[in-house]
């Protein structure tokens, strides 16, 4: 005769003495200071570290010499936004916008009337 045995599944416990919470501590708030710092695009990092923070361009811009202009300007909050102007592979007139933290970027591209 076959037995079927029911399988039962216990409830996986997380028991930390003070010391392991501490050191769980530490090692999520540097993995979340790297990924903040990660994504951060100003020169606020490179003033402290001494590195140079390496933007990279859109993909479609062939050379720098496709470059139209390049422009800085504040917000109220102290946030510097930078404005790349381009010509891009598809031949029209690109204006991609890069912030500190590198989210919320928007791209326009320039068509003329009737293209």
């Amino acid at each position: 005769m076959d037995f079927i045995r029911e399988k039962t599944q216990r409830p996986i416990t997380l028991s930390l003495h003070g010391w392991q919470w501490f050191l769980l501590g530490i090692v999520l708030t540097l993995a979340l200071t790297g990924g903040l710092a990660a994504c951060y695009q100003g020169r606020k990092i490179s003033r402290i570290t001494g590195a140079a923070v390496h933007v990279d361009l859109p993909a479609d811009l062939a050379s720098y010499e496709k470059i139209v202009s390049i422009s800085f300007h504040k917000d109220a909050n102290g946030e510097t936004f930078k404005d790349v102007t381009y010509i891009g592979a598809d031949g029209k007139l690109h204006s991609q916008e890069f912030n500190d933290w590198g989210i919320f970027q928007g791209e326009i591209i320039w068509d003329l009337a009737g293209e």
